[in-house]
């Protein structure tokens, strides 16, 4: 398998290198608008050739993707479209995905297989100089399907990335932008407003403010070191989402001042036990353990019906480790085979997929 890998910083070149480890995987081509990163990419292993362009690093290849800003996807896209073999599987990893997997598919040619990707993984570090093999390892990445989705191609892309050591979720895009708008861009806004307050205040209060910084005042601000120009791209990207989100924010935040304010001390246990018990709760990177537990379902053979049930599954917080899908000769219909870990993991799974209708088997071993 050749893949191409558009864009070499931390991201890109980790995938590189991950992805050279993953059995059938041969040729790993890699390009970056600076000459430097692709060269340590290249001296590092990330890839195995470096391109003279994106659009030549894509030529021929079998998985093409897109480590760019999000506000350079739409126009790398186009770049490397015309290079793109029918049955090529172009991907990305964005973290803002309606906008891109609409822009993806608009550039790409017909029979070019569209699928968003966001790798929840990262570090403080940037650029190839610090990328690791090991940065998915047991961290959660997630697909985006659309009713447009090719099951064959889906199944290709799920395996690679669960080759990497990744939890793999599906996620409708839209619903993507939603859930990482409260897990990770809030987040990023509310540490960077703590900062400057912090900040403001030591310097017209109290010049020491910031010598006294313990650990919790320095873990919730951590990402306030973030690169700006590429929080710029996320929320022009995902405004809407964002805005929606802070709304939700502001009003918590409103109720906590009156808790406070009122001395409801009642209240104000309430809320910090709820946080406390909700953090407790917080999955870390290992996936439950136990045996693999194999589910079937029949399923219509039509457009959307892959998403519908991966998403499904996403959902309920479960990850698909395996699965594939029997197409019946007579054509209309099919059956999906899943593999699960555990059997906490299965009920979920099977539960989830009831509610909308679907009849699942849990397979003997």
């Amino acid at each position: 398998m050749r893949i191409a890998i558009v864009g070499t910083g931390l991201i890109g070149a980790s995938l590189g290198m991950a992805l050279s480890r993953v059995s059938g995987v041969g040729t790993v081509v890699g390009y970056d608008l600076r000459e430097d990163e692709a060269k340590t990419a290249l001296a590092r292993g990330a890839i195995t050739e470096a391109g003279v362009s994106a659009a030549e690093a894509a030529r021929g290849a079998d998985v093409v993707i897109l480590a760019v800003p999000v506000s350079a996807v739409a126009a790398v896209a186009a770049e490397v479209a015309p290079m793109l073999a029918p049955g090529a599987i172009l991907t990305d990893v964005s973290s803002v995905k309606a906008s891109v997997v609409e822009a993806m598919q608009k550039a790409a040619p017909e029979g070019v297989h569209v699928i968003g990707g966001h790798p929840m993984a990262g570090s403080a570090e940037t650029g190839a100089a610090h990328a690791s093999a090991e940065l998915f390892v047991g961290a959660t990445y997630l697909l985006t399907p659309t009713t447009h989705t090719d099951p064959a191609a889906f199944e290709r892309l799920h395996g690679l990335v669960g080759g990497v050591g990744a939890r793999v979720l599906a996620v409708s895009p839209e619903r993507h932008d939603l859930l990482v708008a409260v897990v990770s861009h809030l987040p990023q806004l509310a540490a960077s407003t703590l900062m400057n307050l912090a900040a403001e205040r030591a310097r017209d209060e109290h010049a020491g403010l910031l010598l006294l910084a313990a650990g919790g005042f320095r873990d919730a601000t951590r990402v306030a070191a973030s690169n700006p120009d590429l929080w710029l791209d996320i929320c022009a990207q995902n405004r809407d989402a964002i805005v929606a989100v802070l709304a939700d924010y502001e009003q918590r935040v409103r109720d906590l001042r009156e808790v406070l304010g009122r001395g409801d001390e009642a209240g104000l246990r309430a809320l910090l036990a709820d946080a406390r018990d909700a953090r407790r709760t917080l999955p870390g990177k290992e996936t439950e353990s136990g045996e693999l537990v194999e589910l079937s379902l029949p399923i219509p053979d039509r457009p959307g019906v892959l998403a519908e049930v991966t998403t499904t599954v996403g959902a309920a917080g479960v990850n698909i480790e395996d699965f594939g899908i029997e197409h019946s000769p007579e054509g209309g219909r099919g059956r999906l085979r899943m593999a699960v870990l555990g059997a906490t993991n299965a009920a979920a799974a099977r539960a989830a997929l009831e509610a909308r209708g679907y009849d699942v088997a849990e397979l003997s071993p």
